[in-house]
């Protein structure tokens, strides 16, 4: 009885959102379709492999002796792919950067993972990885979406020293530091907690079911999740074909860590570098309530909230949030150490 409930509640949860995706695809057939998402760059491929033995699929891009290197991590169920914009942006900007971007494990075209290391810390040891094999000297900027930015704070946590000294400054774009079993995902709050209580049954019957060779479903609510009513369509399908192929073993495994992560005091190894918070206020995974706490936590931090923008800020907002990463870069390199300061 209990599972039919829940059944029918999750049911109630995805037809909300489905309602709202076809209500904002009706709003859209007025206007012109925009053009098609800029191409990624064509990047220097590499292959990191973790302590653990997983091969990190990593790109480079840009200038081979930087003033300066941008790292950039993706989140959950996405991959490299959807920092296609920044990468162009940055370097049309500033040539003589070099900007790195990953994909995690279990994610675009890095190896699988075991479940117990499908984790945010073990992801912060992931991202030691790369900044050591492909960053060993030069100032470096990270910025992070979303589970990359709480990859960033596992770093932060694990190696506090690099801040500072080899990162110079820091980008949180639609993140958390903690509490996101509180979230509603924009649903009414008791719809919301079965909705999450959910999930986990609805994840692990789609593991079984590709085992069995059945894709995972991806389509209107997760675009409904992920960007705003005014998303470019070009955006939102470029997303969700990342989504399409994400495992379902992937999106499974990785779930429970997000209920352990709480790393705000992990936050203190910023506080003396450059940090930049970016933000939709429209985002139902990573609230602006989150970016507050980020920002109340790091007061000399700028924090910048698009009206509108949904999850996918970095999409949605590209032009603005490219622009406040490039005065970022500008902002790290002045304040980093005369040594760091230079060409690496």
């Amino acid at each position: 009885m209990r599972t039919r409930s829940l059944a029918a509640a999750g049911a109630v949860a995805v037809a909300a959102g489905a309602v709202v995706a076809r209500r904002r695809a009706a709003d859209r057939s007025a206007t012109p379709a925009a053009p098609p998402a800029p191409p990624l760059p064509q990047g220097r491929v590499r292959t990191v492999t973790t302590e653990d033995g997983i091969d990190l699929h990593v790109e480079e891009f840009g200038a081979e002796r930087p003033t300066a290197t941008v790292v950039l991590a993706h989140g959950y169920v996405q991959s490299s792919r959807l920092w296609a914009g920044q990468v162009r942006d940055l370097l049309e900007a500033r040539p003589d950067l070099r900007v790195v971007t990953y994909d995690h494990r279990g994610h675009g075209a890095s190896g699988a993972t075991p479940r117990d290391r499908a984790t945010i810390e073990q992801l912060g040891r992931d991202l030691a990885g790369v900044l050591d094999a492909v960053v060993p000297d030069g100032p470096v900027v990270l910025g992070g979406h979303s589970m990359g930015g709480m990859t960033l704070m596992a770093l932060a946590e694990q190696r506090p020293e690099l801040f500072g000294d080899r990162v110079v400054g820091v980008a949180f774009v639609g993140t958390s530091s903690g509490g996101l079993d509180t979230i509603t995902y924009g649903l009414p709050a008791p719809l919301a907690r079965v909705v999450a209580k959910l999930l986990p049954v609805l994840n692990e019957r789609a593991v079984k079911a590709e085992l069995a060779g059945k894709k995972r479903t991806v389509g209107a609510m997760d675009a409904w999740l992920i960007f705003s009513g005014d998303a470019d369509p070009a955006d939102v399908q470029a997303a969700l074909e990342v989504h399409r192929a994400t495992t379902a073993e992937t999106v499974a495994a990785f779930l429970p860590t997000f209920s352990d992560h709480d790393r705000r005091t992990a936050l203190e190894a910023l506080s003396e570098v450059p940090v930049l918070i970016t933000v939709g206020d429209a985002d139902r995974l990573c609230p602006v309530e989150h970016s507050r706490v980020l920002a109340d936590a790091l007061p000399t931090a700028e924090l910048a909230v698009y009206p509108g923008a949904g999850h996918m800020v970095q999409m949605e907002r590209r032009p603005e949030v490219s622009r406040r990463l490039l005065a970022l870069v500008d902002r790290a390199l002045a304040d980093a150490p005369a040594e760091q300061a230079r060409t690496a």
